[in-house]
């Protein structure tokens, strides 16, 4: 299907969503508006809402080079728009479009029935269950970019899922097709994948949590049987991606396993994961790649990482003085995308980040980061191996 056409008519069936539940509201002169953060309007019976938000995050970034010229620069990182909210009171729905590449990009698009507690039924575009860091929201990110190990999460696609929290634990799993914003020939089949991810957080409150997680995905590949895993170094202004495989042909399908765990006591928290990635080929091989990072933080003014139990992913900080909040932080991330013949090479990135909180909706961002990569490191052949930048960037991010 055409994109702008699909783009057309999933605006077309929210506009109807949002028609169907102004008709179903006639005679409630009774609303709830909320402002705060955003805007919210509610029945007063709770079973109609619509609340619609966004984001702007604006990054630029300076590059000490060492072989290769990474472009010194300023971008949109994000631009977006949200609308969300319950119809009927057993549905939920969520739609957002990211304007920052100057396409109008698909990000969230799903409605789901959740009343049947605990267990949540969602059907649309949506982020398949894999990683911590994946799971939480840009917004809520203690730095800058995902981790390298990032590279082997599945991200946003075409699927259904059914999700289960509990007191303690959380189960999630999906059978989906691919990517909504996948530019590929689709004349052939597309592939499919299972994901699932289980977590188990027997600390949960304000100002403390412990979590660890596993999550693993199996996906049959499309009709052209090839598969790419490649990756920019922490920082998404450059175009170079140092770590990339090229195109692995006759490859018949990928496994993704994934282990996470979280601390927090206080102002303090440790985050970890570790990943890898194995691909099937038709000559009998089956390369393996892996990926891990740790990171640390800190509030110096006092505040905690807010852990959400029943969505197993941190949320929005929440500063404790009209002053903001303060947050120092640093993580090791390691990726090797070597194995055999595959030279897709290795890197390690040292990011060290402070985070000001203004307040809850505004927050400014500085990350200096240090790359190590070895001799294969070189884009698939494009640039030079062994390169070793230092990166400094920074970020002002609003979202409502």
């Amino acid at each position: 299907m055409n994109k702008s056409v699909a783009l057309l008519l999933l605006c077309s069936f929210f506009s109807a969503a949002l028609a169907a539940q102004d008709r179903s509201t006639e005679g409630h002169e009774d609303l709830v508006i909320n402002t705060k953060g955003g805007l919210e309007v509610t029945t007063t019976d709770g079973e109609f809402s619509m609340q619609l938000g966004g984001r702007i995050l604006a990054d630029a970034a300076v590059y000490d080079e060492d072989k290769n010229a990474l472009g010194n620069g300023s971008e949109l990182r994000d631009l977006r728009l949200d609308l969300e909210g319950r119809l009927y009171a057993d549905f939920i729905y969520e739609f957002s479009v990211d304007f920052s590449d100057g396409e109008a990009d698909v990000k969230d698009a799903w409605f789901a029935y959740d009343a049947i507690y605990p267990w949540r039924f969602s059907v649309g575009h949506f982020k398949e269950p894999f990683s911590l860091e994946e799971m939480t929201s840009k917004r809520y990110l203690t730095f800058m970019e995902r981790a390298l190990p990032n590279a082997f999460a599945p991200g946003r696609s075409m699927g259904i899922a059914a999700r289960w929290s509990g007191e303690q634990m959380t189960f999630a799993a999906g059978l989906f097709g691919d990517d909504y914003n996948d530019d590929a020939d689709d004349e052939g089949d597309e592939g499919w994948g299972v994901t699932s991810r289980w977590t188990y957080a027997p600390l949960a409150e304000d100002r403390s949590a412990f979590h660890i997680g596993i999550a693993a995905s199996y996906r049959k590949l499309d009709d052209e049987e090839e598969v790419r895993i490649d990756t920019r170094p922490e920082s998404h202004l450059t175009d170079i991606r140092y770590l990339d495989t090229g195109k692995l042909k006759q490859s018949r399908s990928t496994a993704l396993l994934g282990l996470e765990g979280a601390w927090v006591s206080g102002p303090f928290s440790l985050q970890g994961e570790w990943m890898q990635a194995k691909i099937e080929r038709d000559e009998g091989t089956e390369p393996t790649f892996e990926g891990w990072y740790l990171q640390v933080s800190w509030f110096l003014t006092g505040e905690s990482r807010r852990y959400k139990q029943r969505s197993a992913k941190f949320g929005r900080i929440r500063p404790l003085s009209d002053h903001g909040a303060v947050e120092v932080a640093a993580r090791f991330s390691s990726l090797d995308l070597n194995d055999g013949e595959i030279e897709g090479g290795s890197s390690d990135n040292i990011t060290l980040g402070i985070n000001w909180y203004i307040n809850r909706q505004i927050r400014l961002m500085a990350n200096a980061i240090i790359v190590d990569n070895d001799s294969y490191a070189d884009a698939d052949g494009d640039v030079e191996g062994e390169d070793t930048p230092s990166i400094l960037q920074l970020r002002a991010q609003v979202d409502f």
